[in-house]
């Protein structure tokens, strides 16, 4: 009957066993009451007997029923499960068992039974040694469920809640408190009386464990034992929905109402709360009834509503009922048809902008194609290459040229050795970065270095100047970056050609004005030298032969002869008198090397060393001396001036050499197969750059300081070779030294001249 009243599908476990067991119990107490009423004296009858053996069956029922009584109160108060309550019962069990084997057995043994001198179970031993059981399991979880009401009562902000547990812990106490009083103070009072017809022991008891099966299955069916997730999730579903709802009590005092019933009666919930229903809702209907009102017009705030009202009631527990009037404004539904009608004609309004914005977007996206087409076009009329990069230096765009030259490259990276510094600081930082590059015939990128050596060689080479431009935008580096290759090389071959013939020009004048002011200085100078070899002459007539200063003036007297002769060159050279020449002569070519080293040791600076170790003086070629002098010489005084502040050494070697083939190297004339006494003039100076090298044989080209050459020293020793048909090749690395090589024929037949 308990659980078929209970709103909740099964009772709980606990509340289960403790009514099994009671029913047990009072079994057994009618079964007692009924067929072994007698004395309580222990005359060992058969009747004596069985009513021992029904009550301690009883005795093992409440012990089970305060076992369950834990079992609830742990329910709530625990956390988690403990020993204690199948340690208590399993004690209890088997003390029950044992005193009712004792008293069935050997009573007089628990009379006897002497503690600390005394024999406090001589007088009714039945009673004391049941009450200790009683006080030990049975006690204990009936305060322990009163504890457990009062706690989770005065826990709790449901006010239903705190009404419910209040009320039953209040019941349960006066209960306990009548049970106590009837089965235990009055028969001490007096002096157990009552016992003299029969035993009856724990009655009252038996009825507080049947008043506490109904309280403690109204509290397991009440708001504290409702499934919270549930209820929470109910309570916002029930305060999202527009529809309205209103609690109210059986006195038909509203208790609560969801956010819909505020909107739809325009009043607070705070104004609401505590009001009659009557006064709020139409009073003709019936609030206490479950039926259904369609059609209920309402005046809220001046206008009039058409609502349908459902009444019901719920069920919270076995004594606790709630009321609930739903209703829904029919009203809005004719409002939300108007809505419905507003957004289709707005939907429509919506499709025709949406077909004007498209309309648009085609037209705006037209006109980018349009300029993407002109862009495109531009790009690829312009007459370089022209390139663009993401920030990641990925090939977005390529112009036709770029395109026809390396392929299509979009959507592609170089490789992280082939991207160029200056492409790497535009796009890092953000600087416009300009250089010149040369490529060879296989479009390889070469140093300016190999790319000089190849024009002497006349290989063709390509020269690009390069320039990356950072497409600066909001943000922080890298940057997108615009890539420009312009080929410069007809422009720079016309440059060169247009440089060549205005330094040629510039050559022919100076030729010009020295040639008018060499005639003049020639016939001075040769009147000069004319009296130095006389004043020579005559001193070697005046002094004896092995005087110590004949050696000087023999020196002088060549160098006097040599200057005349180099000055009648000259004044042939101005005059055109080609045929008036000096003729060349067969000579041993070690003899001029060896004249020159002594000459430049006399003002040798003391950081230069010489070496001429390495001479061959089995070879003959033919010349004009004075010419091969005059190569030598310069050759040697531009190595001196190369190591004047660093010092070094100058090295002079001869010795043959015979080349199968025709020897090319860069910045010299090729050198036909042939027979040669080969000159190396060599020095550790300062050496020569490209640049340099180029124009070293150009007249009035010196890298001297003004005041210190003229820069015709390797321009007239270029003309000498020349009219030798002797050739020359260098070799030099800046930092480290320059190696002049001359290749002069070896005269094979010797002839005097």
């Amino acid at each position: 009957m308990l659980e078929s009243k209970m709103t909740a599908r099964r009772l709980p476990k606990p509340l289960r066993r403790m009514v099994h067991a009671n029913i047990a119990w009072n079994a057994c107490s009618i079964l007692g009451i009924l067929f072994f009423s007698g004395p309580m004296a222990p005359d060992m009858s058969d009747m004596y007997i069985g009513r021992q053996f029904i009550f301690g069956f009883q005795t093992l029922c409440w012990v089970r029923v305060g076992v369950a009584l834990y079992d609830m109160a742990e329910l709530v108060l625990f956390s988690r499960k403990t020993a204690y309550k199948t340690v208590s019962g399993f004690a209890g069990m088997l003390v029950a068992v044992a005193l009712t084997t004792m008293f069935i057995l050997c009573p007089e043994v628990i009379s006897n039974l002497t503690i600390f001198g005394d024999r406090p179970f001589e007088n009714i031993p039945i009673f004391k040694c049941f009450a200790i059981v009683y006080a030990l399991f049975f006690m204990p979880p009936c305060l322990l469920i009163v504890y457990q009401l009062l706690r989770s009562s005065l826990r709790s902000l449901d006010p239903t809640v705190l009404h419910t547990g209040a009320y039953m812990a209040g019941s349960f106490m006066l209960c306990m408190v009548i049970a106590i009083l009837f089965d235990f103070v009055i028969p001490i009072i007096k002096n157990f009386g009552a016992w003299q017809g029969g035993f009856q022991f724990f009655v009252w008891h038996q009825f507080l464990t049947l008043f506490l099966a109904v309280l403690c299955g109204q509290y397991y069916t009440s708001a504290r034992f409702r499934d919270l997730g549930a209820h929470w999730f109910l309570q916002k579903l029930i305060n999202k929905i527009e529809d309205g709802i209103i609690y109210y009590d059986e006195a038909g005092r509203i208790k609560a109402v969801n956010h819909g019933a505020t909107k739809l009666l325009g009043q607070s919930s705070i104004s609401l709360r505590g009001r009659s229903i009557k006064n709020v809702l139409p009073p003709n209907l019936d609030f206490f009834r479950e039926t259904v009102y369609s059609d209920v017009r309402m005046n809220i705030n001046g206008e009039t509503h058409v609502m349908k009202i459902y009444f019901f009631k719920c069920r919270q527990t076995l004594m606790t009922v709630v009321n609930i009037a739903f209703f829904m404004d029919q009203s809005k539904t004719l409002l939300l048809q108007q809505n419905l009608k507003t957004l289709n004609e707005q939907y429509v309004e919506y499709t025709h902008d949406l077909v004007r914005y498209q309309d648009r977007l085609n037209k705006e996206a037209s006109i980018k194609v349009e300029k993407e087409n002109v862009l495109n076009t531009l790009i690829n009329a312009l007459p370089f290459r022209v390139w663009y990069k993401s920030e990641l230096g990925v090939y977005q765009k390529q112009n036709q040229m770029d395109y026809d030259k390396r392929g299509s490259r979009e959507g592609a990276r170089d490789n992280p050795e082939d991207v160029s510094p200056y492409e790497k600081d535009a796009r890092e930082k953000g600087e416009v970065k300009v250089y010149t590059s040369f490529e060879d015939n296989s479009g390889n990128e070469i140093s300016q270095d190999e790319a000089n050596r190849l024009i002497a060689l006349g290989e063709n080479v390509q020269t690009f100047d390069n320039m990356y431009i950072p497409i600066l935008q909001a943000g922080k580096a890298p940057y997108k970056t615009l890539c420009l290759k312009v080929d410069m090389t007809e422009q720079r071959r016309l440059e060169y050609e247009r440089n060549m013939l205005r330094e040629q020009k510039f050559i022919h004048s100076r030729l010009e004005e020295l040639g008018t002011m060499c005639g003049a200085f020639a016939h001075d100078y040769n009147n000069i030298l004319g009296s130095q070899i006389g004043f020579c002459q005559l001193a070697q007539e005046m002094l004896p032969p092995d005087h110590q200063a004949s050696m000087f003036i023999n020196e002088a007297l060549k160098a006097a002869e040599r200057g005349k002769a180099s000055l009648e060159e000259l004044l042939n050279a101005i005059r055109g008198n080609a045929n008036t020449a000096t003729p060349a002569i067969v000579f041993s070519p070690y003899m001029i090397i060896e004249d020159v080293v002594k000459k430049i040791s006399l003002t040798l600076p003391p950081n230069i060393s010489i070496h001429s170790d390495e001479l061959d003086h089995s070879l003959k070629v033919r010349g004009i001396v004075a010419s091969l002098d005059r190569i030598i010489s310069n050759l040697a005084n531009n190595a001196l001036f190369a190591m004047k502040q660093t010092g070094g050494s100058l090295t002079f070697k001869l010795y043959p050499e015979t080349l199968e083939s025709q020897l090319v190297t860069p910045y010299a004339p090729p050198v036909p197969a042939g027979n040669y006494a080969k000159f190396e003039i060599s020095d550790t100076g300062t050496g020569m750059d490209s640049g340099t090298l180029e124009r070293i044989f150009a007249p009035f080209f010196t890298t001297k300081a003004p005041g210190e050459g003229l820069g015709l020293g390797l321009s007239s020793a270029l003309r000498l070779l020349k009219e030798g048909n002797a050739y020359f090749t260098v070799q030099t690395t800046l930092g480290e030294g320059t190696t002049f090589y001359l290749y002069w024929p070896i005269e094979t037949e010797t002839k005097e001249g």
